[in-house]
């Protein structure tokens, strides 16, 4: 290669300059180190490897040590002081390139054609960036590369031909851009593919039926696109694969009951998908199922009782869809689950008295169904709960004593229910607490001391129950709580006189709460802008320091 070949690869204009005298001046060091060295051609990693500087606009100058001068200082090129670059990984006996990592350095611009000169490259990664327009072709010509990272940047236009060259590729990541079209057919000659994930793009029309005969796919991941017509039944023909993600599309029909035959499956998601239908039983043969997502659909029918034998099952997650029947009693029996939200159906019954009693359950979710009787007591037990929402319900009987054990606990959530008795008494010591929403339920007694001492309390709802006696002054203490509505109750009392100390108080409803006596004063109601006290039997008259209420 001549110099003055090697000058117009290597030396494009690089993307900022305050002026143009300190690139002449680099032109001008480079040009006689080039002159003062041998006539040896330079090696073409290091002629690639420029031409990726020369070419990308590098606002973070992450370029900074991908400097050629100890190179272009010795006679023949002997020394690869590329393999010394950050992101630059070498073959020691050969010098050539075998990973080039330039994930998260917010480059953009066009990547050269170039590139094709790193035969040796195994491993490419291009994640993290800002990478527009058409995916550079010149990439399928490293036939050697295993994996290639192209994930969230914006390379848009249709997917280019070409990715079939990459015969012994493993890997392809193209998660998070901007692609359109159909799904390229020529992945399906790559028979070492073990990974594909094309998620979170704009590609459109129906999943190949050929994407049925990857022979060694462990991970598909289609998810968040423009993809429309039938789940095609070959996806169930992936012996190998492990992991699925198709939700977030535009499919029709129903669930393949070819995807049991999934022997390997153990991550399900085809959530989002305007699916209808009833849930195929046959899934509960995948044995090896951890987590099975199929929220938001218009799935109709029971949960099939086959369900209950997915022993490995970690998440369950059928919200938002039309089904109806009852929670099945089986499901008390996957000690592995740590999450269940049936949430937005029509299910009806009791909840499984085993659904307490489940080792590591955190998070259930069952809100807005037709589901009665008493919440499992022995809920929280397991000291793990971290949120819980049965609201809209018609729930009744006690709130179970022990649902913060753990400690964990931060969403409870029970609202428009017909829950009975006293607040546990182990409530006001749950300091992970942040939000809690018990109104419209039938619960009584009188609100305990102590949830004004709750650090990360922020929201507080108990409107709407059948609570007496005192209002607790510590809640004028809470040094969190921005929400607090206890209206529509039965206290007869006055309010405290520091109900409006806590300094985050935001929003405080006592209306028809039948308090008595006279409003306090405005003291320390800095954050507050609205105060509902209508309905009340109060006297006296508003007081005169109101005006502290700057935000009211």
């Amino acid at each position: 290669m001549s110099f003055t070949s090697l000058f117009h690869i290597t030396m494009k204009k690089p993307p900022f300059l305050p002026s143009l005298l300190p690139f002449f001046l680099y032109l001008l060091k480079l040009s006689l180190l080039v002159f003062s060295a041998s006539a040896s051609p330079p090696p073409l990693p290091l002629v690639s490897l420029l031409s990726l500087k020369s070419s990308l606009k590098d606002p973070l100058s992450s370029f900074g040590d991908w400097d050629p001068t100890p190179t272009f200082s010795k006679p023949s090129f002997e020394d690869p002081v590329w393999c010394a670059w950050s992101g630059v990984k070498c073959n020691p006996k050969t010098a050539q390139v075998t990973s080039l990592d330039l994930s998260r350095r917010n480059l953009s611009g066009v990547i050269p054609p170039e590139i094709r000169y790193l035969t040796g490259l195994v491993n490419l990664n291009l994640s993290g960036n800002y990478f527009d327009g058409p995916l550079q072709p010149a990439i399928f010509k490293l036939s050697e590369l295993r994996t290639l990272d192209i994930s969230h940047n914006s390379f848009n236009s249709t997917f280019p031909p070409g990715v079939s060259k990459l015969r012994f590729l493993k890997v392809f990541n193209a998660y998070s851009n901007n692609f359109r079209g159909p799904l390229p057919q020529e992945f399906v000659r790559l028979r070492f593919l073990e990974q594909l994930n094309l998620g979170g793009s704009y590609f459109e029309g129906e999943i190949p039926a050929g994407y049925g005969s990857f022979t060694r796919l462990k991970l598909l991941d289609l998810a968040g696109n423009a993809l429309q017509g039938t789940l095609p039944r070959q996806l169930g023909f992936l012996t190998q694969l492990e992991r699925i993600e198709i939700g977030y599309n535009a499919f029709s029909g129903t669930i393949p009951v070819e995807f049991a035959l999934l022997p390997n499956l153990n991550y399900l998601d085809i959530s989002n998908c305007t699916l209808s239908g009833s849930l195929p039983k046959e899934l509960g043969n995948l044995t090896k199922l951890e987590v099975l997502y199929f929220f938001k659909n218009s799935f109709t029918g029971e949960i099939p009782e086959s369900y209950t034998k997915l022993k490995a099952l970690k998440v369950l997650d059928l919200s938002d869809n039309q089904l109806s029947g009852t929670i099945p009693e089986g499901l008390s029996s996957l000690t592995e689950l740590t999450w269940l939200s049936l949430i937005n159906n029509n299910l009806s019954g009791t909840i499984p008295e085993g659904i307490g009693e489940l080792p590591n359950l955190s998070t259930l979710l069952l809100w807005n169904n037709n589901l009665s009787g008493i919440l499992p007591q022995k809920l929280g037990s397991n000291g793990k709960l971290l949120s819980l929402d049965v609201s809209s319900n018609s729930l009744t009987g006690p709130i179970p004593p022990n649902l913060c054990y753990g400690n964990r606990l931060f969403k409870l959530i029970l609202f428009n229910n017909m829950f009975t008795h006293e607040l546990p008494a182990s409530l006001v010591n749950c300091t992970s607490l942040s939000r809690f929403r018990i109104q419209n339920n039938l619960l009584n007694g009188t609100i305990p001391y102590g949830f004004g001492l709750l650090t990360n309390l922020t929201f507080v709802d108990m409107s709407k129950n059948n609570f007496t006696g005192e209002i607790p002054h510590d809640l004028g203490y809470a040094p969190t709580l921005q929400f607090l509505n206890i209206s529509e109750n039965s206290f007869n009392v006055a309010l405290p006189s520091n109900i409006w100390g806590a300094p985050s108080l935001q929003i405080f409803s006592a209306s028809s709460a039948k308090l008595t006596g006279k409003i306090p004063d405005f003291i320390g109601c800095k954050n507050v802008y609205k105060i509902e006290l209508q309905g009340n039997s109060l006297n006296g008259s508003i007081p005169w320091d109101i005006d502290h209420c700057e935000k009211l």
